[in-house]
């Protein structure tokens, strides 16, 4: 006899067969306000703007055209995913509720761990996880740093092939000649050492696991990287 058939009061009948049930904390809540303390536990940046549901949908149903005509090379690799469809914007933009109240009255459950225990429990362990791993920028960081880099040492030591002319021609508007622009890209490689050295030996003494790796995200990315490094360290983790 399984344990649902054990249920008191029941006759030993299994009351649960083929009975669908909810089973959640009770607490209904909007996902994002669940979500608010575990990002600011986590330091991460909350949205500070807000879109419509209908304008959302409106957006949402443009995607959702654009793709059904791409629909032959949906599966391939250069064509990126839609940013949002009209059933994301219903699962995101309206709040579901699902009661447990059939599941307490005919199988006796009750919630084991309240809301705010629950997310206490959760942030621990995030938190836990994050220390372990390595912090950094977004995407446009990395953009902005290792593009801005690459293209500093073009217009230093390229010849004049493709956009290299227009780019040290820009440049030269700027720094005037091309010794100072030389000067500027040899003096950022090295603050960029010094940075990585620098993160690698703060990462020593507060996440030695990923050392290295500080060393060489820091490297490319200069402050931009160093700050995370930075404010682990002022938490003291």
């Amino acid at each position: 006899m399984g344990l649902l058939d054990d249920i008191p009061k029941k006759g030993g009948h299994p009351v649960a067969a083929g009975q669908p049930y909810f089973i959640s904390d009770g607490s209904p809540i909007n996902s994002f306000e669940f979500l608010r303390p575990l990002l600011r536990s986590l330091d991460y940046d909350l949205p500070k703007a807000a879109l419509s549901v209908s304008h959302t949908l409106i957006l949402g149903r443009m995607f959702s055209a654009i793709y059904t005509v791409l629909y032959p090379w949906l599966n391939r690799w250069w064509l990126p995913q839609p940013l949002i469809l009209p059933a994301e914007v219903y699962k995101v933009g309206v709040t579901h509720y699902f009661s447990f109240l059939k599941a307490r009255e005919e199988l006796g459950y009750v919630p084991m761990v309240s809301p705010r225990e629950g997310m206490a429990a959760t942030i621990s362990y995030w938190q836990e996880r994050k220390r372990k791993t390595l912090d950094g920028p977004n995407i446009y960081a990395w953009l902005f740093v290792v593009v801005g880099m690459i293209a500093l040492f073009g217009v230093a030591y390229l010849p004049d092939i493709g956009p290299v002319p227009l780019l040290r021609a820009i440049s030269l508007f700027f720094f005037r000649s091309m010794w100072m622009i030389r000067a500027v890209f040899v003096l950022s490689m090295a603050a960029h050492f010094g940075e990585g050295l620098y993160a690698w030996h703060l990462a020593k003494m507060v996440d030695p696991a990923n050392a290295r790796a500080w060393f060489w995200q820091t490297f490319a990315l200069g402050f931009f990287s160093l700050r995370f490094l930075l404010k682990r360290v002022k938490s003291g983790h």
